[in-house]
């Protein structure tokens, strides 16, 4: 099977067969992680074989692809041809119903919003956490400000060690917790769970992503019974 690829835009490239012309492939940055280049599929059939060497020398980057774990046809091209997965992504809703343990409402929280004393200081912390946790995998590659402008929400909770010290919050946004940061193992599934006990008085469901590189988030998957064989993957070719 001889597979050839032509670059027939600035950010395309046209995908042929044994001269047969089967789809294109999409190039395109993330602001945020620009390390890598992004690839997008559009392909009536995936060959065993595949130059992605080409596009990575042609474009000067190493490459991501980020896709659902269902799409077997392109998830075995990538794996087949020198991808790694270095990252499943889980985006369960949830209720109470899911629960596999108990809430303690008893760990003392505070709650936030936009005009509260430590948002910025929430912030700050939520960029440095986002930036170790994601730096394995694809690195953060924008500054504070632009993070802090486009990424956190207006509201959530925290909770202070015995010295005044924030080391556990989650940025909300109604029944979504849009993220979840801790800097102390003990206290983390305390957190975890005074935090769930406020939002489930609140809402009858909730959802949130949860990178299976990030601590913290893994902790709040791991207090439901969710189907982890359905996940939304990346994939590096270095």
């Amino acid at each position: 099977m001889s597979v050839k690829i032509k670059k027939i835009k600035n950010n395309q490239y046209i995908v042929r067969c044994d001269e047969q012309d089967i789809g294109t492939i999409t190039t395109y940055h993330n602001e945020f992680h620009n390390k890598y280049l992004y690839l997008k599929f559009n392909l009536t059939k995936y060959p065993t074989y595949f130059p992605f060497n080409e596009i990575k020398q042609a474009e000067g980057q190493s490459l991501q692809v980020m896709t659902d774990s269902t799409n077997a046809d392109l998830v075995n091209l990538l794996l087949r041809n020198g991808f790694k997965c270095k990252r499943h992504c889980y985006t369960p809703k949830v209720t109470k119903n899911d629960l596999k343990i108990k809430l303690n409402s008893n760990y003392s929280l505070y709650l936030f919003d936009i005009n509260n004393k430590n948002y910025g200081k929430l912030c700050h912390l939520l960029y440095k956490y986002y930036q170790a946790t994601h730096h394995p995998v694809s690195p953060l590659t924008v500054s504070e400000d632009t993070f802090v402008k486009e990424i956190p929400t207006k509201t959530g909770y925290y909770s202070r060690n015995e010295k005044g010290t924030i080391e556990n919050f989650v940025f909300t946004e109604k029944n979504e917790i849009a993220y979840i940061c801790s800097f102390n193992e003990k206290s983390c599934d305390p957190f975890i769970q005074a935090s769930l006990s406020k939002l489930f008085n609140k809402y009858s469901s909730i959802f949130f992503e949860a990178d299976d590189t990030d601590c913290a988030a893994s902790r709040l998957l791991n207090c439901f019974n969710v189907d982890k064989e359905i996940s939304f993957n990346t994939y590096i070719y270095e």
